[in-house]
């Protein structure tokens, strides 16, 4: 008894998959067509002066490759999905771009994954602080930038905290160690004990170390010389902190328009930072 083998039918969605580029975005199913040109006067200024310039404005009408009665349902679809404004020009879903070719870097993905890596990045330099807290303090920073560049107003709040300025003064090597003295009475600021670690210090703030502190910061500060001594020497205490390590007390100076450049030992897109918490 022969039986007779039938021709194998892979399904359609599994071709379209093997596609190397999105198939919405193809034209292998599908024609444009001119459906009508519209004039309009657009005003560009050039070397100081306003120039009227007449552009035609042509909108197009996608019109079906295959006749056939077993593509009617999925040109439909395809048709429907697939605009002028999405197969030509970039298009903006939830505050991302993204254009016809991935590969060009624009794809959602590769977006989302900068994003994620610049804000993590960010989060854990100030030692891993909750999101809530950063959406309130970057939300009011991104609204009240006033004509100045967000990434650094954002840079020049976090470092006004009272736990960043003790690890720039040399004081803890961390930000955790910082919280930690804090948050056990250790620390006075204009002469009055502070256990916040998130209060903002303003310019002329005098902070110093309880007299009875003075020995466990001390101690502290002989370890880590020993163990990293390059912490010590690099970097340097910024300018805007006036420290005198013989009383262990710090005066706060301005941060306004100081470059942070060697505060931080990584590249980080801070702008992409703001901009993300704020939309999300």
């Amino acid at each position: 008894m022969i039986f007779k083998t039938l021709p194998k039918y892979n399904l359609l969605y599994k071709k379209l998959l093997r596609l190397k580029v999105n198939p919405l975005n193809n034209n292998k199913f599908l024609r444009l067509q001119i459906e009508s040109e519209t004039p309009k006067t657009v005003r560009k200024k050039i070397s100081g002066q306003i120039i009227e310039i007449k552009i035609i404005i042509r909108r197009f009408e996608e019109i079906a490759k295959f006749k056939k009665k077993k593509w009617s349902q999925f040109l439909r679809l395809l048709i429907k999905t697939t605009k002028f404004f999405q197969k030509y020009k970039p298009y903006t879903f939830n505050h991302y771009n993204s254009y016809k070719f991935a590969s060009q870097g624009n794809s959602f993905k590769k977006k989302f994954k900068k994003e994620l890596l610049a804000k993590k990045t960010f989060n854990y330099f100030y030692g891993g602080l909750l999101r809530k807290y950063l959406k309130k303090q970057i939300s009011e920073i991104y609204l009240s930038k006033q004509d100045r560049n967000s990434g650094n107003l954002s840079i020049e709040f976090f470092e006004s905290r009272l736990d960043s300025v003790l690890v720039r003064a040399k004081f803890c090597p961390t930000i955790k160690d910082a919280k930690q003295l804090i948050a056990h009475k250790h620390i006075k600021v204009n002469k009055q004990v502070e256990k916040n670690y998130s209060y903002i210090l303003k310019q002329g703030d005098l902070i110093q170390i309880k007299s009875k502190s003075l020995k466990l910061v001390k101690t502290r500060l002989n370890s880590q010389f020993k163990e990293r001594f390059d912490f010590i020497f690099w970097p340097t205490v910024p300018s805007y902190l006036h420290v005198n390590y013989k009383t262990f007390d710090v005066i706060f100076g301005g941060v306004k328009n100081f470059n942070f450049s060697t505060s931080f030992n990584f590249k980080n897109n801070n702008d992409l930072v703001v901009s993300s918490y704020y939309r999300h």
